[in-house]
This record gives C-alpha cells, sequence and structure tokens, in this order.
C-alpha cells in the first residue's frame, strides 16, 4: 500500500479526539462567560471540562500542586491523612482539602523532614503511612522537575477560647466606598 492512501484525508479532528455537533441554547450571559473562557464556546466548554477533571484528580489524590496565577501554586492535601506532623498546621477549606502552613522561618526541606521524622515514629495507620509515603515521593519529585519553594507567611485569625463559645467569626463584609450625598 502505497504512503499517500494510507494518510487520513480531511479535516483534522478539532478538539484532538472524536466529538460531535451539539446544538444548545444558553442564556447570554452563560455564552457571555463562555467566550471570557475561550472565543469558540465549544473549546471553552472543553476547558472548563478539563479543569474540572484535573480538580477531581487532584481532590482524590494525596497531595497536590494547585496553581494560582504567576506560575505560581499551593500545595493542598487531604487533612486527615497529615495530622500530627511537627511544624506544620492544617488550614481547612471548603472543599475537604487543607493548605499546608508551615511554622514561621520554615521551609520545603522542614516539611520533608517532618514527614520523615512521623514515618520514624510511632505506629500509625497504613493509610496515613501510605499518605506521608506518596508525600515524600511527591516533595523529591517536584524537587527533581526543578519547582522552587518560597516560604511565605499567612495570616490566620482565631477567637479567644474563652470568648463567645462556639461563636464563629463573623462573614466578610464588603468595604467597598459608599458614596455620600
Amino acid at each position: 500500500m502505497s504512503r499517500a492512501s494510507s494518510t487520513k484525508r480531511g479535516r483534522p479532528l478539532k478538539f484532538g479526539r472524536p466529538s460531535q455537533l451539539v446544538s444548545l441554547t444558553l442564556p447570554v450571559d452563560v455564552i457571555e462567560w463562555l467566550t471570557s473562557i475561550d472565543d469558540d464556546p465549544g473549546w471553552a466548554l472543553v476547558k472548563v471540562h478539563a479543569r474540572t477533571m484535573r480538580t477531581k484528580a487532584t481532590a482524590n489524590e494525596v497531595a497536590g500542586l494547585v496553581p494560582l496565577p504567576g506560575h505560581r501554586a499551593l500545595i493542598l492535601v487531604r487533612p486527615e491523612l497529615f495530622s500530627n506532623l511537627t511544624g506544620v498546621s492544617l488550614i481547612p477549606l471548603a472543599d475537604g482539602r487543607a493548605l499546608l502552613a508551615l511554622d514561621a522561618s520554615k521551609g520545603v526541606a522542614d516539611l520533608e523532614v517532618a514527614v520523615l521524622d512521623r514515618l520514624d515514629g510511632r505506629p500509625m495507620p497504613a493509610t496515613q503511612r501510605a499518605a506521608l509515603l506518596r508525600m515524600r515521593q511527591l516533595l523529591k519529585q517536584w524537587r527533581q522537575e526543578g519547582i522552587v519553594f518560597e516560604s511565605r507567611a499567612i495570616v490566620v485569625a482565631q477567637r479567644p477560647k474563652t470568648s463567645g463559645r462556639g461563636q464563629a467569626l463573623s462573614p466578610l463584609r464588603s468595604t467597598t466606598a459608599r458614596s455620600h450625598d
């Protein structure tokens, strides 16, 4: 068989995989939102799908780098697997994951040492041991990929235990300036 007859002819696949034409009626604001993601609403939907799938995969992962604007990322973990790490606090997020916060002046090397110390410490459930081993592997992988870690300070507000028992902090309020007549 000649080379010319073995190559595919016709229009290339739009998304690099099989697709199907779908006609949708959407509200104008949704279409505007989609075109803010990509000028082609079809591509916008594919991008939103890809982000959602990455988020689901990250949520099931023991730990992961969650991208921020400007080529930065945060390490998010499943908090139930990372209790009792020396020098590490877990800041819970609404989606069930937690932000890793290290004690002041600590860095990612201190996180690795905390993971190793916990692995060498007292017995723990097999799921936690597996999570710590995976975290150790991820930290090594990220370092080998050339990822550089910077330590930053975060501020966490906490109501004193003696005041307002069980009372949550008040929700954020808008700080936009009001016009005066």
